[in-house]
């Protein structure tokens, strides 16, 4: 009776870490990892899929929780414009420009880099960058 007691509570137990790393669970912590990462420090680098890059030479975007605004500034710190954002909790999607894009990265594969894509064509829309690559 003990032996079966055993068996089926290590049954329960791995049952429990399995649901725990479903992709499902995987994609919320994502989530609010990449939150917090994006509005800590500065974005060097703004990629459109058009190859335009929205911060000049010298300059960064910052991600501001506050009023859900990318700030972009350029070399002298002067702010040159904003871009809204939003990030669905509870998936890998943010809202950049009105738009709901997926985010690429999972657990923030690299702390470096944010992609978005387009859900339906899986291209790439924007990238972000921390450092010039």
């Amino acid at each position: 009776m003990k032996t079966i007691s055993k068996i089926i509570l290590g049954i329960l137990v791995t049952g429990v870490f399995f649901l725990g790393a479903c992709s499902r669970t995987k994609d919320a912590i994502g989530t609010d990892t990449i939150e917090n990462m994006v509005s800590v420090g500065n974005w060097k680098s703004v990629i459109t899929a058009a190859g335009v890059d929205l911060v000049p030479t010298g300059g960064r975007a910052e991600f501001s929780k506050q009023d859900h605004l990318i700030h972009y500034y350029n070399v002298s710190g002067d702010q040159i414009r904003t871009d809204q954002f939003a990030f669905n909790n509870g998936t890998k999607r943010m809202t950049w420009n009105n738009v709901e894009y997926e985010i690429k990265e999972n657990f923030v594969s690299s702390s470096k880099t944010l992609t978005l894509i387009d859900p339906t064509s899986k291209k790439m829309v924007v990238a972000f960058y921390r450092d010039r690559q």
